[in-house]
């Protein structure tokens, strides 16, 4: 059941883009080490198969933050995807849930797409297309019944999207990574939406409003040190009511002494009076 809720697009904070702006940040600087360290650096980070000589535990979480290397394709369209979901879910995830859906989906996809590989003996394993699809899902599910702009350009429903990549992702693992032994590892994305979903069932569904504290802070280094320079403290005062107005105002208060009593007069009507005796005794 498609959680109804509608899609406003808002502005995350600051806090919040930081986290977008530092997982794509990563990652293209992950993808710079690649094209330098070469081949190696992809196949012990990457996830291999057991044709290959089986997984490294860790590479089912970094696997996904390295990118093919053939060209830049790969990782621009992965890190678009994850920029414009990122800014749509965080506002309404908050950054803790958000960081757990996009590594859970990673390592779901990962981990289906090692399975998969026990067939087709594919590898290694490298992209956040597990993650990019994961998000997806769980934009699908929350957003399901309002109207988006798939790529600012193409109308249609939150789940239409969802439905639609859905079916991609099933039909490139049928016809095209398991009967035709393509490169492009849609059984990683298939993974990728199972991990979202589970994310939405068991996470964000049990209270949407949980987990929306920051956990991704700016470091030290980065931020802006106070001046050292000591602060001066000047106590001044500044009399700006003009001394006609001042002398109404005692009139006006002498005045209601004599009808009302001292006892009638407010604290500012006091310190009004104290002010111009003040001043009558400097003359």
């Amino acid at each position: 059941m498609l959680y109804d809720r509608p899609y406003m697009q808002s502005e995350p904070s600051p806090r919040s883009r930081n986290l977008v702006f530092g997982i794509i940040i990563f990652n293209v600087i992950v993808y710079a080490v690649q094209l330098v360290a070469g081949r190696g650096f992809t196949e012990s980070l990457g996830l291999t198969s057991v044709a290959q000589g089986g997984p490294n535990l860790w590479s089912f979480v970094t696997y996904g933050f390295l990118h093919d290397t053939h060209g830049m394709g790969h990782i621009i369209f992965n890190m678009i995807g994850i920029f414009f979901l990122g800014r749509a879910l965080l506002p309404e995830l908050g950054e803790k849930r958000f960081i757990q859906a996009y590594l859970g989906s990673s390592i779901v996809g990962g981990f289906l797409w090692f399975l998969v590989s026990l067939y087709t003996k594919s590898g290694p394993l490298v992209g956040a297309s597990g993650s990019l699809f994961g998000l997806l899902t769980c934009f699908g599910l929350i957003y399901g019944n309002s109207d988006i702009y798939f790529m600012m350009v193409i109308r249609m429903k939150g789940k239409v999207l969802l439905y639609a990549s859905l079916g991609i992702a099933l039909f490139g693992l049928i016809f095209l990574e398991l009967l035709n032994g393509t490169g492009v590892a849609h059984s990683a994305h298939l993974g990728g939406m199972a991990g979202g979903y589970l994310f939405y069932k068991l996470i964000y569904q049990r209270d949407p409003s949980y987990g929306k504290g920051a956990v991704f802070r700016m470091p030290d280094w980065l931020k802006r040190k106070p001046s050292k320079k000591p602060s001066k403290n000047y106590s001044y005062k500044v009399n700006i009511q003009p001394k006609r107005d001042l002398k109404k105002e005692v009139d006006r208060i002498l005045d209601k002494i004599n009808s009302q009593g001292f006892g009638a007069l407010s604290p500012e009507e006091k310190r009004i009076l104290d002010e111009a005796g003040d001043l009558l005794k400097k003359r």
